[in-house]
Protein backbone atom coordinates (compact mmCIF):
# COMPACT_ATOMS: atom_id res chain seq x y z
CA UNK A 1 0.00 0.00 0.00
CA UNK A 2 1.15 3.49 -0.70
CA UNK A 3 1.26 6.23 1.89
CA UNK A 4 -1.69 7.89 0.22
CA UNK A 5 -3.83 4.76 0.56
CA UNK A 6 -2.82 4.33 4.21
CA UNK A 7 -3.70 7.97 4.85
CA UNK A 8 -7.13 7.56 3.23
CA UNK A 9 -7.83 4.39 5.22
CA UNK A 10 -6.83 6.18 8.43
CA UNK A 11 -9.08 9.14 7.64
CA UNK A 12 -11.94 6.77 6.82
CA UNK A 13 -11.47 4.97 10.15
CA UNK A 14 -11.37 8.26 12.09
CA UNK A 15 -14.47 9.58 10.34
CA UNK A 16 -16.22 6.29 11.18
CA UNK A 17 -15.41 6.81 14.86
CA UNK A 18 -16.68 10.39 14.75
CA UNK A 19 -19.89 9.29 13.03
CA UNK A 20 -20.55 6.58 15.62
CA UNK A 21 -19.93 8.74 18.70
CA UNK A 22 -23.27 8.38 20.54
CA UNK A 23 -25.12 11.52 21.62
CA UNK A 24 -26.50 12.58 24.99
CA UNK A 25 -30.04 11.29 24.34
CA UNK A 26 -28.68 7.81 23.61
CA UNK A 27 -26.68 7.97 26.84
CA UNK A 28 -29.76 8.93 28.86
CA UNK A 29 -31.68 5.94 27.49
CA UNK A 30 -28.75 3.65 28.33
CA UNK A 31 -28.19 5.20 31.76
CA UNK A 32 -31.82 4.89 32.89
CA UNK A 33 -31.59 1.13 32.51
CA UNK A 34 -28.09 0.98 34.02
CA UNK A 35 -28.99 3.11 37.06
CA UNK A 36 -32.21 1.14 37.54
CA UNK A 37 -30.19 -2.08 37.56
CA UNK A 38 -27.70 -0.63 40.06
CA UNK A 39 -30.51 0.52 42.35
CA UNK A 40 -32.20 -2.90 42.16
CA UNK A 41 -28.86 -4.49 43.09
CA UNK A 42 -28.76 -2.15 46.07
CA UNK A 43 -32.17 -3.55 47.13
CA UNK A 44 -30.58 -7.02 47.29
CA UNK A 45 -28.00 -5.79 49.80
CA UNK A 46 -30.54 -5.34 52.57
CA UNK A 47 -29.54 -6.49 56.08
CA UNK A 48 -29.63 -10.23 56.67
CA UNK A 49 -32.83 -10.60 58.70
CA UNK A 50 -34.83 -7.96 56.83
CA UNK A 51 -33.68 -8.82 53.33
CA UNK A 52 -36.70 -10.80 52.18
CA UNK A 53 -39.17 -8.29 53.66
CA UNK A 54 -37.46 -5.27 52.07
CA UNK A 55 -36.33 -6.54 48.66
CA UNK A 56 -39.67 -6.70 46.86
CA UNK A 57 -41.01 -3.31 48.07
CA UNK A 58 -37.64 -1.79 47.20
CA UNK A 59 -37.74 -3.21 43.65
CA UNK A 60 -41.34 -2.03 43.26
CA UNK A 61 -40.29 1.47 44.33
CA UNK A 62 -37.45 1.47 41.73
CA UNK A 63 -39.89 0.36 39.02
CA UNK A 64 -42.34 3.12 39.99
CA UNK A 65 -39.57 5.75 40.17
CA UNK A 66 -37.94 4.77 36.83
CA UNK A 67 -39.78 7.39 34.68
CA UNK A 68 -38.33 10.12 36.91
CA UNK A 69 -34.74 8.90 36.55
CA UNK A 70 -34.23 10.32 33.05
CA UNK A 71 -34.91 13.97 34.00
CA UNK A 72 -32.58 13.50 36.98
CA UNK A 73 -29.90 12.13 34.68
CA UNK A 74 -30.38 14.98 32.21
CA UNK A 75 -29.88 17.49 35.01
CA UNK A 76 -26.84 15.83 36.59
CA UNK A 77 -24.91 14.48 33.61
CA UNK A 78 -21.84 16.12 32.12
CA UNK A 79 -20.42 15.13 28.76
CA UNK A 80 -16.86 15.53 27.58
CA UNK A 81 -16.92 15.17 23.81
CA UNK A 82 -13.59 14.14 22.31
CA UNK A 83 -15.06 13.68 18.79
CA UNK A 84 -13.96 10.04 18.58
CA UNK A 85 -15.61 9.17 21.89
CA UNK A 86 -17.44 10.85 24.77
CA UNK A 87 -17.10 10.54 28.53
CA UNK A 88 -20.30 10.86 30.56
CA UNK A 89 -20.40 11.52 34.32
CA UNK A 90 -23.70 11.32 36.20
CA UNK A 91 -24.42 11.98 39.85
CA UNK A 92 -27.69 10.25 40.55
CA UNK A 93 -29.82 10.07 43.65
CA UNK A 94 -32.96 8.00 44.09
CA UNK A 95 -34.44 9.08 47.42
CA UNK A 96 -37.13 6.37 47.42
CA UNK A 97 -34.51 3.70 48.20
CA UNK A 98 -31.73 5.95 49.54
CA UNK A 99 -29.52 5.30 46.48
CA UNK A 100 -26.75 7.76 45.68
CA UNK A 101 -24.09 7.05 43.09
CA UNK A 102 -21.68 8.53 40.62
CA UNK A 103 -21.65 6.65 37.33
CA UNK A 104 -19.03 7.20 34.63
CA UNK A 105 -19.28 5.74 31.15
CA UNK A 106 -17.55 6.05 27.82
CA UNK A 107 -19.51 6.20 24.58
CA UNK A 108 -17.83 4.92 21.43
CA UNK A 109 -18.97 3.03 18.32
CA UNK A 110 -22.67 3.59 19.23
CA UNK A 111 -22.14 1.70 22.51
CA UNK A 112 -21.60 2.62 26.13
CA UNK A 113 -19.20 1.07 28.57
CA UNK A 114 -19.56 1.88 32.25
CA UNK A 115 -16.21 1.92 33.99
CA UNK A 116 -17.19 3.46 37.33
CA UNK A 117 -20.28 2.47 39.27
CA UNK A 118 -21.02 1.54 42.87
Amino acid sequence: MTRWQIFLLGMLALSGLVATNPDRVAYEIYAVDRVGDLARDECSRAPAGLGILIQEPCRAAIYAYKPQIRPLLAATTTRQNWLLFSIYRSDISIPVVNFNAQVESIGILNNFFTYKAP
